[in-house]
């Protein structure tokens, strides 16, 4: 399984015209970064509620990923169901980078400890994952995905 890991963040120093209590501003995700989540997101979802052993969430992946990312992640539930059903979750922290109408970058941290798949190679831990989205004129899709190893993020 490939994995994509969020960068660090730095916290700059104030400007000097701006007050030094002043709160960060957070950016809420535009319609485009919401939606491009939401397909990200749901993948996860429908990855985990098949390892779950729920035959349609295996089916529903279909709805949220397309080409090498689907079969890489059909690929992954397939060893995993040779393992028998997992229980848990990942915990996922994805930033998004919408860079255009028809494409977007996902950085993730997915914490798969608590998921009973074992992870890549049998090692569970947070690792990096990195994911393109298209947009196909209907939805966004997850189209190429990497999950690196425990650990590396």
């Amino acid at each position: 399984m490939l994995l994509l890991c969020v960068t660090g963040c730095s916290i700059a120093a104030p400007e000097a015209d701006e007050a030094p209590d002043a709160a960060p501003s957070t950016a809420s995700p535009s319609g485009e970064e919401e939606a491009a989540l939401a397909a990200y997101t749901g993948m996860w979802d429908a990855v985990v509620a098949a390892s779950h052993g729920d035959e349609e969430a295996s089916r529903a992946l279909d709805d949220h990923a397309v080409g090498s990312a689907r079969e890489l992640m059909r690929t992954a539930l397939a060893e995993a169901a040779a393992g028998g059903e997992t229980e848990g979750e990942p915990v996922l922290d994805p930033g998004i980078d919408v860079e255009g109408p028809e494409r977007a970058v996902v950085d993730d941290c997915v914490d798969d400890s608590a998921w009973g798949t074992g992870g890549t190679g049998g090692t569970a831990g947070a690792r990096r994952v990195d994911a393109t989205l298209i947009h196909d004129g209907l939805a966004w899709r997850v189209s190429e995905l990497r999950i690196w190893e425990a650990g590396s993020c």
